[in-house]
């Protein structure tokens, strides 16, 4: 089609959307004796009061822009026309956002706002005025925060009635929230309150509540002496201070797991017939007719414990352990007083329904070779009566190739099959098992490829361990080992694969693995609808072959074609260590610059001289570099004239993945993003087929390629669809420096397009 320039294409889409966005009047729809707000500011002269902290005291925002200059929503609503009979102007509107009508009322009703969070901030002798400006039926709004000398606090005591509440207090692990020199802010007393009641409530007072706290404070001079006591009401009361300062202990424990959780209080033995097991001092209440989950994994996921003292950190650890069963659909966990400062606790379990089914249609394009993929899959939930989930999934492709101009096709069918159970399988201590939420899975699967080039057979069997602690979460491959089997191949490729002297032979031979592995997940993020920022950071390390090189050595096996066998088939072994780092920069609701780095390293040794096929690193596609179609970059400078991709060369033994994308939000549930992506891949060793492949310190940063492009979103909260288009900017394939840079660019060579579920990263 030619070679167009980018920055052309950008300026004519950009000018496309400011005509359309402002094709209409912004004030159409705006009442003739009204006015459109237009725009809002802040000014401060308060330190660090950022104006994304005030921003969700306003009472009245204005149309939100994209890009701080365009505001798309509303022209899209006052593109409809008034006619809303016909369902293209309805749909505009519903797509778009109507125009914010000023309500002096409510622009009142947020100075009063600022002030209440000013005075709450310590700055009780703040001022908050308005500056309106008016133009063609706009209005503009400048809210001035002058917020003048703050109140400080000066000293800081607690003083409760009992004395082993306060002994409680003063050994609490967390420090005190209130401290000398901190401004008389409402928001760190009410942390102090949450803070004192959450360490009692912990320690046997299930009376305790933060409302019972209260604050006295005593100023002059701008300086406060704060002093945390109860509420006048109850300091004069000495049958409600026993109430209060009474420890509790936890009697008679009932589990009920039943299907009608949500009407158990009607339900008569003339509609459902229950039946009672007493398990370790837990009384388990199920239906009679259907069993529902074991006595034993109820109690085991219970940490609430008979006779103890009343704990909340128990109550909070039950939640989460009955809710990370499988079978279980929701958790209620309540209290009643049964005399002499014992509590009885009821623990209501609803169940999940025990099957589901899924089907999942895909279209391929990959280098213009069109292909669909099918999958189902079922799932139960409770299949041994224990939460244990069975997973079965079928799965079966097909793809029409072309090359040379001849049509080929390529299938593929495979089925997995696995057991989850809700703990640990390990020789431990039952203590240890309870405390940690963990999962032991048990695995196998079977793939059959068949190509133009070769038939392929895979069959796996793993063993995993995956559990959390401290918002940590960690997986152990206890057992991993797949047997790769080809049947059948073509003379051709048998001739340029399998030759005596070609290096990656060994990925297309026969061969087995059996490894072992380990990962790492943490992320900072608490809420998903918070605004702060976070970041997550996965890794991992695992390795293959070393018991059976031992073994080998140990018993003295001669090696074969220079490798050692198992059941006449070579192994593999090698280590290989991977680490993805992402951070996440939110501004606002609306508009996020996300950072992204991923670095992974496989080496081979011993039995094998180069890494499995299936464990090697790949660059390019939906998830890694977007200016290159999957596995078409690299290693190295390494240039493709096959004229399809092909697989086996173009994959490596390091690779760098360097990303920052901008997501914002643009009108519906469509999502804009642009973006720009750094990396490629790299050989550990030198291999003739590869050449130019190799890392090397004083090239590889010549190699490394670079693409940017723009992307389309349909945010649905559940899934999110992704379209996004790739340019390169440079590529590292060329042999001259001005060919790399890529000014300009054509539509068969240099643009990708990408359809993905889910964010890149």
């Amino acid at each position: 089609m030619g070679r167009f320039r980018f920055v052309n294409i950008v300026k004519l889409i950009i000018l496309g959307c400011s005509l359309f966005a402002y094709s209409c009047s912004l004030t159409k729809y705006v009442p003739e004796d009204k006015q459109l707000l237009n725009k809002v500011y802040f000014k401060s002269d308060i330190p660090d009061l950022k104006t994304d902290q005030l921003t969700p005291f306003l009472q009245q925002a204005p149309n939100s822009y994209m890009f701080s200059i365009m505001r798309l929503e509303l022209g899209l609503y006052n593109a409809s026309g008034k006619d809303t009979t016909k369902w293209i102007n309805r749909w505009l509107r519903k797509i778009g956002e109507a125009p914010i009508v000023y309500d002096s009322l409510l622009m009142q009703r947020t100075k009063d706002e600022l002030e209440r969070e000013l005075h709450n901030k310590g700055y009780y002798d703040a001022e908050v005025s308005v500056i309106e400006k008016e133009k063609k039926r706009k209005v503009q709004l400048t809210y001035v925060l002058k917020g003048n000398e703050p109140y400080v606090i000066s000293r800081y005591g607690i003083s409760l009635p009992d004395d082993s509440v306060m002994s409680i207090i003063e050994q609490r692990d967390t420090a005190t929230i209130l401290k000398e020199g901190q401004l008389f802010d409402v928001s760190l007393m009410e942390q102090e309150r949450e803070s004192i009641t959450s360490k009692l409530r912990d320690r046997g007072y299930y009376n305790f509540q933060k409302e019972l706290l209260g604050f006295t404070a005593d100023s002059a001079n701008h300086k406060v002496d704060v002093v945390l006591s109860l509420q006048d009401r109850y300091l004069h009361s000495d049958s409600l201070q026993k109430i209060i300062f009474t420890q509790k202990t936890v009697g008679n424990i009932y589990i009920y797991n039943i299907a009608d959780a949500a009407n158990l209080l009607t339900l008569s033995s003339d509609t459902v017939v229950l039946d009672t097991t007493f398990y370790q001092g837990y009384c388990v209440i199920s239906d009679n007719h259907k069993k529902r989950i074991r006595a034993s994994v109820l109690v085991a996921k219970t940490f609430v414990q008979p006779h103890s003292l009343y704990k909340e950190s128990q109550i909070n650890k039950t939640y989460e352990g009955l809710n990370n069963l499988q079978a279980v659909k929701y958790v209620n966990v309540s209290f009643h007083e049964a005399g002499d400062g014992v509590l009885d606790c009821y623990i209501v379990v609803s169940p999940e329904k025990d099957h589901s089914f899924s089907v999942n249609l895909e279209g391929t394009n990959s280098d213009g070779n069109l292909g669909v993929g099918v999958g189902v899959s079922y799932q139960n939930r409770n299949i041994f009566k224990g939460s244990e989930t069975l997973k079965i999934g079928v799965n079966g492709s097909y793809e029409a190739l072309r090359k040379d101009g001849v049509l080929y096709n390529s299938a593929e069918i495979g089925g997995a099959l696995g057991i989850v159970f809700p703990s640990l399988l390990i020789p431990a201590s039952t203590n240890f098992k309870r405390q940690t939420l963990g999962t032991t899975e048990i695995s196998m699967g079977y793939n059959f490829q068949r190509r133009p080039e070769y038939i392929r057979n895979i069959a796996n069997i793993g063993f995993t361990y995956a559990w959390k602690k401290h918002n940590v979460r960690y997986t152990f491959n206890l057992l991993d080992f797949s047997l790769i089997y080809l049947p059948w191949m073509t003379d051709e490729f048998r001739e340029k694969y399998l030759s005596p002297s070609s290096s990656v032979r060994y990925s297309y031979e026969d061969h087995f693995i059996a490894q072992i592995g380990f990962g790492v997940f943490y992320t900072n993020q608490r809420n998903t609808k918070s605004l702060a920022n976070y970041y997550s950071i996965r890794g991992g390390v695992q390795t293959a072959g070393n018991l059976l090189y031992g073994l080998s050595n140990l018993f003295g096996q001669e090696k074969i074609d220079g490798s050692y066998e198992i059941f006449h088939i070579p192994y593999s072994q090698y280590v290989k260590c991977n680490f993805d780092f992402s951070y996440n920069q939110i501004f606002n609701n609306k508009v996020r610059l996300v950072w992204h780095t991923a670095l992974g390293v496989g080496f081979p040794y011993g039995n094998a001289t180069i890494l499995p096929f299936e464990e090697r690193f790949f660059s390019g596609g939906a998830n890694s570099l977007r200016g290159w179609s999957v596995r078409s970059l690299g290693p190295g400078s390494y240039k493709n004239t096959s004229g399809y991709i092909d697989y086996m060369n173009q994959s490596g033994d390091i690779k760098l993945d360097l990303n920052v994308e901008a997501r914002f939000k643009l009108f519906w549930k469509l999502e804009g993003a642009a973006f720009i992506d750094a990396g490629n891949i790299w050989t550990i060793k030198e291999y003739a087929e590869q050449p130019n492949g190799q890392f090397q310190w004083n090239e590889f940063y010549k190699q490394i390629g670079c693409s940017y492009g723009i992307g389309l979103r349909l945010n649905f909260d559940f899934f999110i669809i992704r379209v996004d288009m790739g340019l390169k900017l440079y590529d590292p394939c060329y042999e001259t420096r001005e060919e790399r840079w890529r000014s300009s660019f054509n539509w068969k060579d240099d643009v990708a397009f990408h359809f993905a579920v889910g964010y890149p990263f």
